[in-house]
This record gives C-alpha cells, structure tokens and sequence, in this order.
C-alpha cells in the first residue's frame, strides 16, 4: 500500500506531538502528586535504581539469575505499593502511567512489522477527507445506487437495456472494489454524461480507501496542469510534482473526465507517460471518459489507444442523463 509520503510523515509527526504532550501531562501528575503524597516518589526513584541496578548485575555478577530474580520481585512489590496508595487515595491505579491513544505502538506509529495500523487508520481517514471535496464519497455507496434510473427498454444497437447494462457495470465495479489488492485490473468506464460513471468511480473511491489503500482522484484537465507546472516550472512547482507524484504512485488512481481537455501533443505525451508507468508498476487505473473507445486513438494516438483497450476492462454506459430525471423529480 503505497501512501502519499508527505501524509504519512505529518501522521508521524502528529503522533510525537501528541506523545510529548502525553508525557508532559504524565509528568506534572507526578509532580504533583509526590509533593502531596512523599511515598511515591520514593518508590519512583527506587524503582529507577533497580533498572541500574539490574544493568550492573548483568554485567558483574557471577549470579544474575538469582539477583535479577530479587530486583524483579522488588519491582513488582514496588509497583503493587505505588497502585495500592493510589487507589486509596482517590486515583485510578493507572493515573501517574503516560497515556498513549494506541496500546500497539504506544503512538510511536511503528511496530516490528513496520507502520503501525493505527497509522494506516489515520491515513486512510484524511485521504478520505481529502476524497470528500472532490467527490460525495459520504453520500455516493453502493448501496445507494439505484437501477430504477436506467430504462428496462433494449438499446436499438447493442439489444441490451440501460438496466441491463447498468446492473452489469454495478457488479463489476463493486467487485473490482472488494477484491482491490488481490488481482490487478484496470477499468474504461465511457458513455455520455450523467449516467452514473463519476457516481461508481466514487463508489469504488470509497471502498477502496475502508480498506486501507492509498487512492488519488482528479479529473484529467487537472492532472495535465501539474504536468505543465511541473515541466515549465509554473504555478506552484512543489505542490504539482507532489500531486504528479500520487498520481503515478497511488494503489488506485481514477481519473474522470478524460477527453474534456484541450487535444494537443503536450496532453497526449502525458496520459502516455502517466499510463506507461502505472501499468509498468502494475497499478490499478480507473479511466472516465464521453469518449467512444473507437474514438481515443483519433483523440490521443495509436500508442494510447492500444494500451488503454487492451489493459483496461470496458464497461459502457447507456441510457437518459440521470440528473435529468432527478430534475424533473424534484418539481
């Protein structure tokens, strides 16, 4: 699983802030509390001194096992003290302990496996945040889709109603968000607007994301403008190359809207250079076009053409503009 760097960098470093901040509340517990009650700082300070006492033993006694044993048990015994007069005293028996929010990691964000999943939480939960400006993630499930949209009436071409077709493109799409990470495939999602491709894509944004896996959506006249930051140096040059950097990095990319932008060998070079290297990489891609799939080799090139129908399964939508309908609904 592949996370922007940058977010999990802030993560970490939002988890020492918030363990500083744990141990200094621990730290004015305890000094508070020893000035109240003198008992405990005594055991405090002896419980320091059997850790170097223990280290001393380990190293210059011909008898560790025995010794060790002895400290240990005082240890114990100090500990059982040190809950004991807490608890008489009106505190929990934890109270001087430092706080952390994940028993794993103890909100270090590591354990020996590498990120801890309390980290991995935190970063699917901002990346979904970051999904809910640009698409209604909350709102646009699976379960919500609705098939009543799509007519029952057979397609004059193809003998297959929208409903038909519409059911079809559900499962696929709902498969192919469930089973992400255990098989490879990309998706060509085309058809004319308002008939449910952006409200999948969002669906499968979603998932994918619950299920711990970096997901990066733009629409394709974005995408190109940070290649063109990028490369001419323009605009916001840091920003560009991070977001170029997700995009070719991110497990699931979904890009929407493609053939919106103006044609041109600039924007031809970079869809060709973005999908050459995600399909290298073996990374998923969700691509959103109005396009006809006969119509992307005139748009883009040959080269593109080849890549995207022989990579990409297609799923095609047809049927009455769904916003429309709602439209019409409403009034």
């Amino acid at each position: 699983m592949a996370y922007d760097r940058a977010l999990i960098s802030r993560i970490l470093r939002q988890l020492e802030e918030q363990r500083q901040q744990h141990e200094a509340e621990a730290e004015e517990r305890r000094y508070r509390l020893t000035h109240t009650i003198p008992r405990l700082g005594e055991i405090d300070r002896e419980l320091r001194a059997t850790a170097a006492k223990a280290m001393r033993i380990a190293f210059e006694s011909n008898n560790t096992d025995s010794a060790i044993a002895a400290l240990r048990d005082r240890n114990l015994a100090l500990q059982d003290e040190k809950r004991r007069i807490l608890l008489e005293n009106g505190y929990p028996a934890d109270y001087l302990a430092v706080a952390c929010d994940c028993p794993a990691c103890r909100d270090t964000g590591y354990v020996e496996s590498g990120l801890c999943d309390c980290v991995r939480r935190r970063a699917a939960a901002e990346q979904k945040k970051a999904l809910s400006s640009l698409l209604p993630v909350d709102r646009e499930t699976f379960d919500t889709f609705r098939l009543d949209y799509y007519s029952t009436q057979p397609d004059s071409r193809s003998g297959v109603s929208p409903r038909e077709m519409a059911k079809f493109n559900y499962q696929k799409c709902s498969s192919f968000a469930e089973n992400f990470g255990a098989s490879y495939e990309n998706l060509l999602l085309y058809g004319a607007a308002g008939l449910g491709k952006t409200f999948l894509s969002s669906c499968i944004a979603r998932r994918v994301t619950e299920l711990g896996f970096s997901v990066t959506y733009d629409t394709a006249i974005s995408i190109f403008d940070q290649y063109n930051n990028v490369k001419f140096k323009s605009g916001d040059f840091s920003a560009a190359s991070q977001a170029l950097a997700r995009f070719r990095s991110a497990d699931l990319l979904i890009v929407d809207d493609l053939g919106t932008e103006m044609p041109g060998a600039f924007h031809t070079s970079c869809l060709y250079d973005l999908l050459s290297r995600r399909l290298m990489a073996r990374l998923p891609t969700i691509l959103s076009t109005n396009l006809l799939p006969g119509e992307l080799e005139g748009r883009y090139s040959a080269a593109i053409a080849s890549r995207i129908l022989g990579e990409f399964t297609q799923l095609r939508f047809i049927g009455d503009d769904i916003r429309k309908i709602q439209k019409k609904q409403r009034f």
